[in-house]
């Protein structure tokens, strides 16, 4: 099989330095084997200081960044910060951040920009609500599921989407304990892949890779992956604890 794309993203629940790698060093030993790669998106401000250690067993990334041209925005950090600080991928349009009033035309400037440096960019997309009628789901979902997407990619060419990656992440399933079956994330992977081919052509839209996030958990994890054709999964709290997010990744990968 691919490789899988197994993100852990922190959020605000790392502290501090210690406890950081002290996770990661948890998560280590109980994986079982020691070529299991993921990747940690982590608070900007430790990115610098978790990339001078080349770590081997992930990948550091950033929860995101202020579209901005250098001037004057004080506390904001442009793509170059996280770059430079050793960024080799970044968080964008996550409905946390949608929640607090980021636009998806402020989520398509970011996109455009962090694609522009060369920068794995995993944009985040999902619906709201989602209904059952007569036993069927109601698809009015899609609607709002699609124009997220356009709008998020509205200003990127066809020819510089080589780092895209989407991560579906509908809302009512993040932190609900109530995540999307694999059927539903099939459908909606399906959706999501029709329309990046209108948008890029059919041979890029393949290339691209499609994540599911919302409460994922060590049970279901690989379910994702093999029932739902997805690439990977964009993980939030499960992957702040050790033991779960070790048998999530050795799970994933055992053939």
């Amino acid at each position: 099989m691919q490789t899988p794309i197994i993100i852990s993203n922190t959020k605000a629940y790392i502290q501090n330095l210690k406890e950081f790698f002290k996770l990661q060093n948890d998560i280590w030993i109980n994986l079982e084997k020691e070529n299991y790669k993921y990747c940690v998106a982590v608070p900007n401000s430790l990115i610098s200081l978790i990339s001078k250690e080349e770590y081997k067993g992930f990948t550091v990334g950033s929860q995101g960044f202020y579209a901005l041209e250098n001037g004057a925005h004080t506390g904001m950090e442009s793509v170059e910060n996280i770059i430079d600080a050793g960024a080799k991928f970044v968080i964008l349009g996550h409905s946390e951040v949608r929640e607090r009033g980021e636009s998806s035309e402020q989520v398509a400037k970011k996109v455009e920009i962090s694609l522009s440096k060369n920068l794995h960019t995993v944009l985040c997309v999902g619906e709201r609500e989602r209904f059952i009628l007569d036993d069927k789901f109601d698809t009015n979902y899609i609607d709002e599921l699609l124009i997220m997407l356009k709008n998020s990619l509205k200003n990127v060419n066809k020819n510089n989407i080589s780092k895209l990656i989407i991560a579906y992440e509908p809302v009512w399933a993040i932190g609900t304990n109530t995540p999307a079956t694999p059927d539903v994330v099939m459908q909606s992977v399906i959706v999501i892949r029709r329309e990046l081919a209108k948008m890029f052509g059919m041979d890029s839209a393949k290339k691209i890779k499609i994540l599911y996030g919302g409460s994922v958990d060590e049970e279901n994890a690989k379910e994702y992956i093999k029932n739902a054709t997805c690439d990977g999964v964009l993980v939030g709290r499960s992957s702040m604890n050790a033991k779960i997010f070790a048998k999530m990744i050795n799970n994933i990968y055992e053939k």
